[in-house]
């Protein structure tokens, strides 16, 4: 019997150093068995469960701390070679965006050299714009009749002509000639360059159902470095040549990831999400019913908000920058102020949204930093002191962290907000929802801008940014409460999660030969 106890004692001993990854002179219980009984094998008088358990935890611990790096090195190499099939779709991404940073910096001066005055050019904008919004709204359409891929790739192409188009007018002829060149030039550019965002969006968000927020943000991420680097790219490829050089060379930089994606798809068949809904249970959703549900409208006006703060500034601020007498440098320097809060903004929110499900407090947040830019843009004209721009500065800082949040924070909710209303988790859903954001975003900032330049020109620029504080202050108040309404809502299940009842149970193993009662806290996580 002493003996018997000894060899259940020095058991325990040898499972518990394999389970805590400790050093112990046998790798494995088997080892152990084997030395007790002169080399003879042990005969499993247990279950097959007894020894499944005991080979699973055995093998999780074989790696000894001597080669701890190796294999976290050969494990990060593994999840990169899983993640890699993204590439071509984020290369895409990030110059299409450098391409779109083209428009509005280097097409004004060349109508204008063409003899095209402002507001006639500024009508190319708009009809940009407005092809945006009815793109949004055919290509959730669209990708009812057409393969998703297909018509990401078809934006991708398309848009390439558009850059391609914009260049080529530096050789139209001016005057109305060249306007009759531009609107339906930027009429096709709107709708295509809607067409490609609200397909990826919709492929990506699908596929990402379990971290919306992350991939959201990480595109967001890349549409600010990529505005950066095509506005500086685009300069200085102008100075090397002529204005159609960075019409050129940029979207042919975008198109390099066309033929990956035609040949393997946007997403590959091996990478893609497998849906168990029938075909006929998702034709039978009605999405319209998405439109009377509050909090989903609530979304789609705060992420409309992330728009309207730029359309704001598009026609207004630079005008006002006069009275500080900066160079082209520094006003350029402002605008990147804004980028560089955007990219700050985009990428941490999103995380944090994905993993920790704070989607209402970020949206609170932002949007009450999207307030306080404004009230001291001008600054407001209740606040003591003339303008200044160190005021300036920090208000482009937060507008840029403001509405990269709002943006990533309202779209991944929304796609939260249907799926716990009961839609299906399908591409379907997620292109309903990213066409609903992109006709929201257009929609805002095509009645924002013509507004803006109204009400500055009547009431000066201090006294003219009022009322828009005036509604991102109000909004300000909204989205607390659905913060606050979230946080009550989700306290009951904060109850239930910690009661006694609920909490996982201790596994017992027991050997019918040794007597041995091994007791292992097994608790299974969320996502295992």
């Amino acid at each position: 019997m002493a003996a018997r106890a000894e060899r259940n004692r020095h058991r325990t001993v040898v499972l518990n150093s394999l389970i805590s990854g400790q050093d112990s002179p046998y790798q494995r219980l088997s080892d152990y068995d084997e030395a007790l009984s002169g080399g003879q094998p042990q005969v499993d008088h247990g279950s097959s469960g007894h020894k499944t358990f005991l080979g699973n935890i055995t093998q999780t611990s074989e790696s000894r701390p001597g080669n701890w790096t190796t294999n976290r090195l050969k494990s990060l190499l593994v999840l990169c070679r899983g993640k890699a099939w993204i590439l071509p779709a984020l290369h895409t991404h990030f110059w299409f965006s450098a391409c779109t940073a083209l428009l509005q910096p280097y097409f004004p001066p060349l109508a204008a050299s063409k003899g095209i005055s402002a507001w006639k050019y500024g009508f190319a904008f708009s009809t940009f714009k407005i092809a945006m919004l009815l793109g949004s709204v055919a290509t959730e359409r669209l990708m009812l009749y057409v393969s998703p891929s297909t018509v990401y790739l078809s934006g991708q192409a398309a848009f390439f002509v558009f850059v391609v188009m914009f260049g080529v007018l530096y050789w139209a002829p001016g005057g109305d000639i060249f306007l009759e060149l531009a609107i339906p030039g930027a009429f096709f550019g709107g709708f295509v360059s809607c067409v490609y965002v609200v397909s990826m969006y919709s492929m990506l968000t699908e596929r990402f159902t379990g971290s919306t927020g992350t991939i959201i943000a990480l595109m967001e991420l890349l549409w600010g470095v990529g505005n950066m680097v095509g506005s500086i790219l685009g300069g200085a490829l102008i100075d090397v040549w002529k204005y159609p050089l960075p019409f050129f060379v940029i979207p042919a930089i975008m198109m390099l990831s066309a033929p990956i994606i035609a040949i393997r798809g946007a997403i590959p068949k091996e990478h893609r999400r497998e849906v168990t809904e029938s075909s006929g249970t998702e034709e039978e959703v009605k999405y319209y019913k998405a439109l009377c549900d509050p909090i989903f409208l609530i979304d789609m006006v705060t992420v409309m908000l992330s728009w309207v703060i730029q359309a704001f500034n598009e026609p207004t601020l630079e005008p006002y920058l006069a009275q500080f007498h900066l160079s082209s440098t520094q006003v350029g320097t402002i605008y990147m102020v804004q980028f560089a809060g955007y990219c700050v903004g985009a990428l941490p929110t999103g995380l944090l949204c994905s993993y920790y499900d704070v989607d209402e407090c970020f949206i609170f947040a932002a949007q009450y930093l999207a307030a306080l830019a404004y009230l001291i843009l001008g600054p407001a004209p209740f606040l003591p002191g003339p303008p200044t721009l160190w005021m300036i500065y920090l208000s482009q800082l937060f507008t840029g962290m403001g509405m990269a949040a709002l943006f990533v924070c309202s779209f991944s909710h929304a796609l939260k907000r249907l799926k716990k209303k009961g839609f299906p988790d399908t591409i379907r859903t997620s292109g309903f929802v990213s066409s609903c954001v992109y006709t929201s975003l257009v929609l805002g900032a095509v009645t924002t801008s013509p507004l803006a330049g109204y009400l500055v020109q009547k009431l000066g620029y201090r006294l003219g940014t009022m009322p828009l504080f005036g509604i991102l202050t109000t909004w300000t108040f909204v989205t607390f409460a659905v913060w606050m309404k979230s946080l009550c809502c989700s306290y009951p299940a904060r109850e239930s999660s910690t009661d006694p009842s609920t909490a996982p149970k201790p596994v017992s193993i027991n050997s019918s030969t040794e007597d041995l009662n091994i007791t292992a806290d097994v608790r299974i996580g969320a996502n295992s």
